[in-house]
């Protein structure tokens, strides 16, 4: 049978491929097919450890029994459903409507407090590359929603979220434009702040979006997903 594998992000680069197809055994298993990757492919497989596979676009164990025209996504590192009419889950390609996530916020009868989160391209200054032009965002489509749908739903499980937005860009995000905006409504201020704190940071984790820095000198090269954040 036929598997579709595809690189996402930084995976690209090592394993030097976007995607490929391969032929496997009748019922082998996810385990099995990714071991195979760590022997044609040098770089990939020294970053094994740090990887997570999807199926079909769910995260899946190793022990996952395959079935023909399967697509496994290689998931490097990234730098449960909600209620709809509640909340604003969305990755879009251009500008994030920042009055709108607030005015989105604002319609919330029992609020006490609000904590809104930009995350925003700042300009660096590298001595061999010179300054950074922009930031280029890169998610793998409707999981990567259903990842950010899942974490709104836990935010409101571990908090009394009265209401809530996350709204991501993918594309060329440029100097002192905002990558993410996110918010949270709650009764307490305590509670809001934490709540917001926790979905920039698990999000960062979680969530299948890459970036991508773009420099004067003209390299192009990932935020390495291996490394700590360096608050950006």
């Amino acid at each position: 049978m036929k598997i579709q594998l595809v690189y996402l992000g930084p995976a690209r680069d090592w394993a030097g491929l976007d995607s490929e197809t391969v032929e496997v055994v009748d019922g082998a298993t996810l385990g099995e097919v990714v071991a195979g990757l760590w022997e044609r492919l040098d770089e990939l497989g020294r970053r094994r450890e740090v990887l997570r596979f999807a199926v079909n676009q769910s995260f899946s164990e190793t022990e996952t029994v395959l079935s023909d025209g399967d697509e496994i996504a290689i998931v490097p590192p990234v730098s449960g459903g909600t209620e709809e009419s509640c909340d604003w889950v969305e990755i879009v390609n251009g500008p994030i409507d920042r009055d709108a996530v607030r005015l989105f916020m604002d319609k919330c009868d029992g609020t006490g407090a609000v904590v809104v989160f930009e995350g925003v391209t700042r300009f660096e200054r590298d001595e061999k590359l010179g300054g950074l032009v922009r930031l280029e965002y890169e998610a793998y489509g409707e999981m990567a929603v259903s990842e950010m749908r899942r974490l709104v739903g836990e935010t409101r499980r571990r908090w009394p979220v009265l209401r809530a937005a996350m709204v991501h860009r993918v594309g060329a995000v440029e100097i002192g434009e905002a990558s993410v905006v996110m918010a949270v409504a709650c009764g307490h201020r305590a509670e809001a702040f934490e709540a917001c704190r926790w979905l920039i940071d698990t999000l960062k984790k979680d969530v299948p979006i890459w970036k991508k820095e773009i420099w004067e000198s003209g390299e192009n090269r990932w935020v390495d997903p291996t490394a700590c954040e360096k608050g950006r």
